[in-house]
């Protein structure tokens, strides 16, 4: 689920934040996601994040994505842990529809013990972020996935 349209000002943080490198705009972002969703629908223990690739966190400094799970998971009070790898270095930057639709691919973490997962990543545009994230999550025995961003364009 993506939460506001990214356009405007949600856009301008989001690239802020990705391009920009300001980190205080994840803590908004964050924000954003807690005050538009209605937790009692959902069961979370623990939050991770959709990871970029390799050559976009050597190329920005950081993971965007892992910046406001982090924030999310403060304002949850719930544990933030590195769930997901991405096996596709391949960015979704400048790709059409089809072409996003076929990536990116990532692998989960064993779970250990089956838990109720929240995915964050910064904008929803085909959602195949998210479903690739589910998958890979209830394959390694999540109960549960839910996917929330703070833009989308969808």
């Amino acid at each position: 689920m993506g939460v506001e349209p990214h356009e405007g000002h949600m856009r301008d943080l989001v690239l802020g934040l990705k391009y920009g490198k300001n980190r205080t705009f994840a803590r908004v972002l964050a924000q954003v996601v807690i005050e538009a969703t209605n937790w009692n629908e959902y069961q979370c223990d623990v939050v991770t994040w959709a990871p970029t690739t390799m050559k976009h966190q050597h190329e920005r400094g950081m993971d965007h994505a892992e910046l406001i799970a982090r924030h999310v998971g403060v304002l949850l009070t719930l544990p933030t842990k590195r769930l997901l790898r991405r096996v596709t270095a391949s960015s979704q930057t400048g790709l059409d529809r089809n072409q996003r639709l076929v990536s990116p691919e990532f692998v989960a973490r064993p779970l250990g013990r089956q838990c109720n997962v929240l995915v964050i990543d910064d904008v929803v545009t085909t959602t195949a972020t998210f479903r690739a994230a589910m998958s890979a999550l209830i394959n390694a025995g999540a109960l549960s996935v839910t996917c929330v961003a703070p833009s989308r364009t969808v």
